[in-house]
């Protein structure tokens, strides 16, 4: 089939449209930035694919569901597929906005991400809306028909939604509550994950908290609900019994054996060892055989 990518450039309207779909989980179908003249409007009518605006400057109006929200500089709005809406300038001040439109199986989740719902249709953009309508021309200017272009736009669009779901977080982020957007399983598993393949480094409880991105403190509470036991005692627990199989079933020094472990200084070992056990790693060894 031929390609029917359509681009304009026109004064105060810049537009990408009948892109051609890239993938299936999301991809890009519509993009854009214009500057509208007074009470220029649409609708009210729906469209059947996800439709966004950012507003960088001026004012207008969104009528959707009954309701008529008054928006300015700052704030996004969002439409979802199939939805009626209209949607004007103001007559004053008219609003200057970035669009995209969009589809994909997994599109849903990374709106609700984006944090809208099916009765949250305004949020705001907590950073400054160029940095959303920056990612925006950059899918303008990939507008020409090559497969560099397409994957260009599938990643900055990708690039988009992660500024969206970054800027939500900290909308409902305060240092004393912290918004984590996956269950403490999640973050529970991906800890154990980083301890079975780092263990043997010299690695601290705050770099399992960094890797996966989650506060020392939030960490300590997943652990002691999940697993009834603190990260740092986790990962002495696990090293012990690690450093118990290797004197069981090698003959490498005890030097080795702490290195191998994570322990640089084989005293310190053997200390965290006889802790753990009761015994010394040769008295254990001994035992052993």
């Amino acid at each position: 089939m031929e390609k029917t990518n359509i681009y304009k450039d026109v004064a105060g309207f810049r537009c990408l449209d009948r892109i051609d779909r890239q993938t299936e989980d999301l991809c890009l179908t519509r993009c854009g930035i214009q500057q509208c003249p007074p009470t220029h409007s649409w609708g009210p009518k729906s469209r059947p694919q996800y439709h966004m605006h950012i507003i960088l400057d001026g004012c207008g109006y969104l009528e959707i569901q009954g309701q008529k929200h008054h928006l300015s500089r700052g704030q996004i709005f969002l439409i979802p597929p199939n939805v009626t809406s209209r949607y004007y300038a103001d007559p004053s001040n008219p609003w200057h906005y970035a669009w995209v439109s969009f589809v994909g199986t997994h599109a849903e989740k990374y709106v609700k991400q984006a944090g809208f719902s099916n009765n949250i249709f305004v949020r705001d953009s907590y950073f400054p809306p160029e940095k959303y309508s920056s990612l925006i021309y950059e899918m303008l200017e990939a507008h020409k028909l090559t497969i560099t272009n397409e994957l260009k736009r599938i990643g900055t669009l990708f690039l988009f939604f992660s500024l969206l779901t970054e800027s939500n977080q900290a909308l409902h982020s305060s240092s004393s509550n912290n918004h984590y957007e996956y269950s403490s399983s999640t973050y529970l598993e991906h800890a154990l994950q980083f301890i079975q393949f780092n263990y043997n480094r010299n690695i601290q409880i705050s770099d399992i908290a960094d890797y996966i991105g989650i506060t020392r403190s939030y960490l300590f509470n997943i652990f002691k609900t999940n697993l009834n036991i603190s990260p740092k005692d986790y990962l002495l627990h696990y090293r012990m019994d690690k450093a118990k199989i290797l004197l069981e079933t090698t003959s490498d020094s005890i030097q080795d054996i702490s290195e191998n472990v994570g322990y640089k200084d084989p005293l310190s070992f053997s200390k965290m060892f006889r802790q753990y056990t009761g015994f010394s790693p040769s008295q254990y060894r001994k035992n052993m055989k």
